[in-house]
């Protein structure tokens, strides 16, 4: 909170020494970032480059949390959407003048704990995101007081497709974030073309209860406090009315993949996303 109050240049160089630092030290997360981006960039990565964006991912870190400590006090309020440059594709449009209830999903890019916010100011609205709290009580209660004066609620992961399943059939809109290793009942798809471990419940609010996904990322941008929303495409439940859980989840790292290339100095590689991952079946994650 105090460092937060610095000013955009003093959070800045604040970021880069805390970023050069945990490069340093933290060697389990920096190694995984650095598998990463490799199985992202292939051969079209130099070893420079590699680091450049391993180092930008800590910086990009604690930019984002000293940033998100005044995103309240700075953004939120009635001049909120001023703060943001939205770009809509039709089907996204589509889908919010039908105020229907939608999945709106992204990876951790950009400004990602904004997404939900400006999803609100839109008019996607009720929100429920789903998140999982810090294991520190406190911070965990201060989390989710601090997320939800953004107009939003939030679910807890345990148990969450129960209440996702309401939250739909009520015609509310659920917000997930999926680039990151999904945990109990999953399905292996393709990330980054690496098999990956992903979340199963995109399927059962797709085919069952019929709700389309939205895709949106929010970037950072040169100013301080202003950022760029794009909602990119939208997948249909009749697109994949029989289709399965893993060809689902394909698709839906394919826009992901898409997302995060478009700024990746913004994303979070740290996260060791193809931990316990078995090999792809064959044919598994092809349309």
């Amino acid at each position: 909170g105090l460092a937060s109050r610095c000013g955009a240049r003093g959070r800045a160089g604040i970021a880069a020494l805390l970023a050069r630092v945990a490069k340093a030290l933290d060697r389990r997360h920096t190694r995984a970032a650095r598998a990463f981006v490799t199985q992202a960039f292939g051969a079209e990565l130099t070893e420079l480059r590699r680091e450049e964006l391993v180092l930008a991912a800590w910086r990009h870190l604690f930019q984002l949390t000293l940033d998100d400590a005044r995103f309240n006090a700075v953004v939120i309020g009635p001049q909120l959407l001023e703060h943001f440059e939205v770009v809509m594709c039709a089907e996204a449009r589509a889908a919010l003048a039908a105020r229907e209830g939608v999945m709106v999903v992204g990876p951790h890019v950009g400004m990602w704990e904004a997404v939900p916010a400006v999803c609100v100011a839109l008019g996607f609205k009720p929100l429920y995101v789903v998140s999982r709290p810090p294991h520190n009580r406190p911070l965990s209660r201060h989390a989710q007081r601090v997320r939800e004066a953004r107009g939003y609620r939030v679910m807890h992961r345990h148990g969450a497709v129960e209440t996702m399943t309401k939250v739909a059939q009520a015609g509310g809109s659920i917000g997930l974030m999926l680039d990151q290793r999904a945990h109990g009942k999953t399905v292996i798809a393709p990330f980054f073309g690496r098999p990956a471990h992903c979340e199963r419940a995109v399927a059962v609010l797709l085919r069952r209860l019929r709700m389309p996904v939205v895709f949106v990322a929010c970037y950072r941008t040169a100013t301080p406090f202003r950022y760029r929303a794009e909602f990119t495409s939208v997948i249909r439940p009749e697109q994949f009315a029989h289709a399965s859980p893993e060809v689902i989840a394909a698709a839906v790292n394919r826009e992901l993949e898409r997302l995060i290339r478009a700024a990746p100095e913004q994303y979070f590689w740290l996260h060791d996303r193809y931990r316990n991952a078995p090999e792809l079946s064959a044919g598994a994650g092809e349309p």
